[in-house]
């Protein structure tokens, strides 16, 4: 079993630089067109109702197979190998035909629906993304550079993307159903999350979420972006310093998360900061910081 998933492993890391040797050969739009071989539309394409069906047939052998208490003890690595072993031996014994490369894709995709956000999983991966916003199970949009693209990531069916939103926000101890059909959580990076469920979403739930940005932006960074002026970045600096009231208000993705991390770098670091938020995401630096959540009245 071991073998024959390295050599499993090792044939997409070989076919890998084919399919993306059409984009290296048109370097001048390098940086606005990389983002598509990496959405993968062509794997989607590939994907028909017979891999789907195919996929939930196995998903739902795996299920009776595994034991869900016991998996939950495990890591995520050594659970993931678990699955992919016994996914292997229901492929087998199904005697079900799939290419080396079809297989490791299933297995990916299984795996990721039972430790992971399913399908989405390769949009949280990608650091071009700047949301990813899902109108139920057959329709899911991402934002690349300010510009929205439909992409062929789908669900299984509406509860399949209901699953992964109430494992989503249980993480940070909320519930979304039909009693609370709205709910803002966040991811383990700090990404923001909302839901909104049915009866409110009428053609299945509806999942936004904002990628958590690795690289937080410097006042001085904004002032060469031509964001503000060098002026203006002065005075946000001694606000900063001298412990001024400040609201910070705008749009949605207007940049006020952006705005207020820039603020937070300039208070001192023997100061001790309380925070309070719908959904944690400010990127603090100083060593003393208290960070406080809401969460729904009861």
């Amino acid at each position: 079993m071991f073998g024959r998933r390295q050599s499993a492993a090792a044939a997409p890391a070989v076919a890998a630089p084919a399919s993306k040797a059409p984009a290296l050969q048109v370097p001048e739009p390098a940086a606005p067109r990389r983002p598509e071989p990496v959405a993968a539309p062509p794997a989607e394409q590939v994907r028909s109702e017979d891999y789907y069906r195919t996929k939930s047939m196995i998903f739902g052998a795996l299920i009776e197979a595994i034991d869900l208490a016991q998996l939950a003890r495990l890591d995520t690595e050594t659970a993931r190998e678990e699955i992919r072993d016994i996914v292997s031996e229901i492929i087998g014994l199904k005697n079900i035909v799939l290419s080396i490369a079809e297989q490791e894709e299933l297995l990916d995709d299984i795996c990721n629906d039972v430790l992971g956000y399913g399908p989405l999983e390769p949009l949280l991966a990608r650091d071009d993304i700047a949301d990813i916003m899902v109108n139920g199970a057959n329709r899911t949009f991402i934002e690349v550079s300010g510009k929205i693209q439909h992409t062929n990531v789908r669900f299984r069916d509406n509860q399949q993307l209901m699953n992964i939103c109430q494992r989503i926000v249980s993480q940070v101890g909320r519930r979304v159903d039909e009693a609370s059909p709205i709910c803002d959580a966040r991811l383990p990076d700090g990404s923001r999350v909302n839901v909104i469920a049915p009866p409110l979403a009428i053609d299945g739930p509806a999942l936004t979420i904002r990628k958590f940005k690795k690289d937080k932006l410097t006042l001085d960074q904004l002032v060469r972006f031509g964001a503000i002026s060098p002026e203006g970045a002065e005075i946000l600096k001694i606000i900063g310093k001298v412990r001024c009231n400040i609201v910070i208000s705008g749009g949605t993705g207007s940049g006020k998360t952006t705005l207020l991390n820039c603020l937070t770098a300039f208070i001192e670091h023997d100061e001790r900061v309380i925070t309070c938020e719908d959904a944690a995401e400010l990127q603090l630096q100083q060593p003393h910081v208290v960070r406080l959540e809401t969460r729904p009245p009861n």
